[in-house]
């Protein structure tokens, strides 16, 4: 039998060419552990890949993210409040100069912003 483990939405982020939701899942044994949903998608040949990537923290999953320079640069849909704050921070200290268009920096800031500051029904309401 398979057995269907409490998922709760964590992080939601994509790009054009991939994106992903974090899932906290709670184990049978009551520990909580950590899935990611990701795709990447090839405009080149059409093609969608679709990967189920465990980690056994959101400290894991983070230093996987930012292993990308421009991850402030994705555009995330969900950040889970327990969380918000080490964002806030983590973003204090990027690089928006990265790309020099300022409308592309602010309306990222904004999204960032926004995904930050939401209340906590937003995303709950959409699932």
């Amino acid at each position: 039998t398979c057995v269907i483990m409490p998922q709760e939405l964590y992080f939601d982020i994509s790009s054009e060419h991939s994106g992903g939701s974090l899932f906290r899942v709670t184990g049978a044994n009551g520990e909580k552990s950590f899935l990611y949903n990701h795709s990447t998608y090839n405009d080149k040949t059409d093609e969608v890949k679709v990967f189920n990537t465990p980690y056994p923290s959101f400290e894991a999953f983070w230093k996987e993210l930012v292993k990308n320079p421009e991850w402030f640069y994705l555009h995330p849909l969900y950040v889970h409040p327990e969380q918000r704050q080490f964002v806030q921070e983590q973003l204090k200290g990027v690089n928006w100069e990265l790309h020099p268009n300022k409308k592309w920096q602010e309306s990222h800031q904004r999204q960032w912003k926004k995904v930050l500051t939401d209340g906590p029904g937003y995303y709950r309401d959409k699932q």
